[in-house]
C-alpha cells in the first residue's frame, strides 16, 4: 500500500508557445507554494426518466474541467533589477497568465504622466528619461500654484522623496521641464489658462520589469501539479489572484487558475531548482493614497478576473478551452481614522475622488515590488477598533486611467 504525504508536492509552470499545447517542464519551472491544492468540476449529467421504480438511474460525466490552487510569497529573485525579461522571477509568469504583459526596462522609464482630478485645460507631456539614473521608484505630483497662460503659470514639484521637492518654476508650452534631481525632463504642450490646484502625477522607475494588464493577446500557462506520486498536467490555464501584505509580515499572492483536464498518471516527483530569494517583511512601503501618508495596517488587493468556459461540440470533453472575459480589480486599506484637517476620507468617498496610489514590498534592489496606479476611488468607509485606536476599513476600486492602466506591477 502507498501512503501519499501532504507535505509532499511539487508545482510547475510554463509559459505556452500555442494555447492549450503542454509544455515541457525544466528544473528551472519549480514554483514554490504553499497549500496546493487540484480539482476539477466536472458536469454530471442526470438522467431523470420516469419508470416503475424510485431508484435513481446511473448518471455519466460530461465536461470535466480542472483547477488549482495555490499561495506563494509575494518576491523578487534577486536580479530582476536589470530590466532583462530573462531574469524575470517565476511569479511573472502567473501574473502573465492572469492577464498582464511582462515589458523589460534596462534604463528608467517612466509611469504617466496622468491627471489627478479633472482638468478644464488639458496638457499634454513628453517625458525625457535619458539622463535618469535612479534606482528605485520616486513619485513627483506637479500642481499649478500660480495660475495663467503659458510663460505666466508657475508649478511647484513635490515628491514622498523629500529631497525631490522644487520651488514654483515657470511652466511654458513646449518649454523643458526639470522634474526633481535623478535626470526626468518634462516637456508640456497646451494652450489656454492653467488653473491653481491643477495637478499632475508621475512616476519615475528605476531598470526592471513591469506587469501592465491588457485586453487582448493574453499569455496562458501549462501548470503541473504533483501530490506525492500524482501528477496532473492542466495546460490552457488562465487566472486570478488575491493579493495579502500586512505589516511586519510577508506579502503573499492566492492563486486560481482554470485549464484544460487531463487524465493523471503515477509519475515520481522531480527536484525544481527554486528560487532562493527571501521574501521581504512588509516594512518602508511608502504607501500613499492621493499623495497623503496614512497609518495602514494591511493592504489588499483581488483581480478579480471572470475565466469562463468555450463550449465547442467538435472538442474534446465538449470545449476548447477557457477565456479570461472580464476583470474589476478592487482592494482595501484598514488606515487609521485621522482629523477632517489632516486629510478628508469621507469627502474623498462622497465625492468618488480618483486619487493616485503607490506601494511596495521589499525594498533592496532585485527583490522589490512596487503596485502603482493613476486613480484608486474609495467604495466604503466604515469605523473599526484597531486595540484601542480607532481606523476605518476602506474598500478601494482600480478604474483604468485610460485604458489597461488601471494598475501596474515593476519589479526592480
Amino acid at each position: 500500500m502507498n501512503v501519499l504525504l501532504t507535505r509532499r508536492a511539487v508545482v510547475q509552470a510554463a509559459i505556452e508557445a500555442t494555447y492549450g499545447d503542454p509544455e515541457a517542464m525544466t528544473p528551472d519551472d519549480g514554483v514554490l507554494v504553499s497549500e496546493p491544492t487540484y480539482s476539477i468540476d466536472p458536469n454530471v449529467l442526470e438522467r431523470n426518466f420516469t419508470r416503475d421504480s424510485l431508484s435513481q438511474t446511473p448518471h455519466i460525466v460530461g465536461r470535466k474541467l480542472s483547477s488549482m490552487e495555490f499561495t506563494t510569497e509575494l518576491r523578487g529573485n534577486g536580479k530582476q533589477n536589470s530590466g532583462v525579461a530573462l531574469d524575470a522571477p517565476i511569479i511573472a509568469r502567473l501574473f502573465q497568465a492572469c492577464g498582464y504583459k511582462l515589458t523589460p526596462h534596462a534604463e528608467p522609464s517612466v509611469k504617466g504622466v496622468f491627471d489627478v482630478g479633472d482638468h478644464a485645460t488639458r496638457v499634454a507631456w513628453v517625458p525625457d528619461v535619458t539622463a535618469a539614473d535612479n534606482t528605485d521608484a520616486i513619485c513627483y505630483y506637479i500642481e499649478v500654484t500660480t495660475a495663467g497662460a503659458s510663460g505666466m503659470a508657475e508649478v511647484t514639484i513635490t515628491s514622498d522623496t523629500p529631497s525631490e521637492n522644487s520651488a514654483a518654476q515657470v511652466i511654458t508650452t513646449d518649454m523643458a521641464l526639470d522634474v526633481g534631481t535623478h535626470g526626468l525632463i518634462l516637456t508640456p504642450t497646451f494652450t489656454g489658462d492653467l488653473a491653481v490646484g491643477q495637478k499632475w502625477v508621475v512616476w519615475l522607475m528605476p531598470p526592471g520589469l513591469s506587469l501592465d494588464p491588457v485586453s487582448d493577446n493574453f499569455e496562458s500557462i501549462t501548470l503541473v501539479m504533483y501530490k506525492d506520486g500524482v501528477k496532473h498536467v492542466m495546460p490552457g490555464c488562465f487566472g486570478t489572484f488575491e493579493i495579502t501584505a500586512t505589516a511586519g509580515e510577508f506579502a503573499t499572492v492566492a492563486w486560481t487558475f482554470t485549464g484544460l483536464w487531463q487524465q493523471p498518471v503515477d509519475e515520481v516527483m522531480p527536484t525544481p531548482s527554486y528560487e532562493r530569494t527571501l521574501p521581504a517583511q512588509v516594512e518602508l512601503a511608502r504607501l500613499r493614497v492621493g499623495g497623503f501618508y496614512a497609518v495602514v495596517e494591511e493592504f489588499t488587493f483581488d483581480q478579480a478576473n471572470d475565466i469562463q468556459v468555450r463550449p465547442d461540440v467538435s472538442s474534446d470533453e465538449g470545449y476548447i478551452g477557457t477565456r479570461l472575459v472580464s476583470r474589476a480589480p478592487e482592494g482595501g486599506i484598514n488606515p487609521e481614522a485621522d482629523l477632517v484637517a489632516s486629510n478628508d476620507f469621507w469627502s474623498q468617498l462622497a465625492n468618488a475622488d480618483r486619487m493616485p496610489f503607490q506601494m511596495r514590498v521589499g525594498y533592496l534592489p532585485g527583490n522589490t515590488i512596487w503596485m502603482t496606479a493613476p486613480g484608486v476611488q474609495y467604495t466604503g468607509l466604515t469605523y473599526q477598533d484597531r486595540d484601542g485606536i480607532l481606523a476605518y476599513d476602506a474598500g478601494l476600486r482600480f478604474p483604468a486611467y485610460d485604458s489597461d492602466d488601471e494598475i501596474s506591477f515593476f519589479l526592480c
